[in-house]
């Protein structure tokens, strides 16, 4: 018989809301149940599988400067991601003009979880970048200033001693956020720790991913007082000693709730599905379209 904290992850009718109370009781889900609920309860996959065909098709045709994974490195996790990657670009054209921005090094980090379900990786990395990495493409090729300039304005209001010191050795969030951002996070929490943060991130709206960062930052706080260059700081935040997730997760919901609601990256739309037979593109004007157009080559 299940135990009350199995039956949670086990029941059909559990929601994107019910688990986020369940995490935020900060629960773990089970690793044999995680891939389900990221295509069902937490991200709601389509499954368009006719839509994707034709995308790994054009995914074939593109040309040698898209960057990818070496194929010799990591053997068949390799070929799988970079198809999903080939795919990705042939669906999303600004990908391939984002010089501050590397897709492999973004969608490399899920294929422990998704290597095995090609079109389901596929869609669970449409579905973040058209939600949780929106804005990311508002000044393409350059990172999204905007954006990261709105979470200096955050980091000021939690954290106003911390903020001022970075700032006064010329440190913002653009320049440790950004790297953390695009590396979906996989240099600051241990490896085994890492999907743990990922349920998090997906079961809230998009702008709670925003408080990772900030929180990363906060718990280094006494070592980062004590530094005095930029040049000391910069090494420390880019070292690769892991924090906890646990308390991570913590420092995000704290600033989180802490934070007023008017500068709580109200830009950002809340999570949208994918929709059956029609996939969204990314677009450095109109960045994300969910509604169908009879122009799209690749969506229908």
């Amino acid at each position: 018989m299940l135990s009350g904290r199995m039956a949670y992850f086990t029941n059909p009718a559990i929601s994107r809301e019910s688990l986020k109370i369940i995490l935020g009781n900060f629960e773990v889900i089970p690793e044999d149940h995680r891939l389900k609920l990221w295509m069902t309860a937490i991200l709601q996959l389509p499954n368009n599988k006719t839509q994707y065909l034709k995308l790994r098709k054009a995914g074939q045709k593109l040309d040698s400067s898209v960057k990818l994974l070496e194929d010799d490195k990591i053997g068949n996790e390799a070929k799988v991601c970079n198809q999903v990657l080939k795919s990705l670009f042939a669906h999303c054209s600004s990908l391939r003009q984002f010089n501050h921005f590397n897709l492999a090094d973004f969608v490399e980090p899920f294929s422990g979880l998704l290597v095995s379900h090609e079109l389901i990786y596929f869609e669970v990395m449409l579905t973040i970048l058209v939600n949780w990495c929106q804005h990311w493409f508002d000044h393409i090729p350059l990172p999204p200033y905007t954006l990261l300039s709105m979470l200096d304005i955050i980091f000021l209001k939690n954290h106003p001693e911390l903020y001022k010191h970075l700032s006064n050795l010329g440190i913002r969030a653009i320049d440790y956020a950004w790297r953390w951002l695009s590396t979906s996070f996989k240099t600051i929490v241990d490896p085994q720790e890492w999907l743990i943060v990922w349920d998090h991130i997906l079961v809230n709206e998009p702008n709670f991913m925003y408080f990772i960062p900030l929180a990363a930052c906060k718990l280094q706080s006494r070592d980062l007082m004590e530094l005095s260059t930029h040049s000391e700081i910069m090494e420390m935040l880019h070292s690769t000693i892991p924090l906890d997730a646990n308390s991570l997760l913590k420092e995000a919901y704290k600033m989180c709730d802490a934070t007023p609601v008017e500068l709580q990256l109200s830009q950002m739309h809340h999570f949208h599905p994918l929709i059956p037979g029609y996939y969204p593109t990314l677009n450095p004007t109109d960045l994300i379209t969910f509604h169908s157009t009879e122009n799209s080559d690749l969506g229908n």
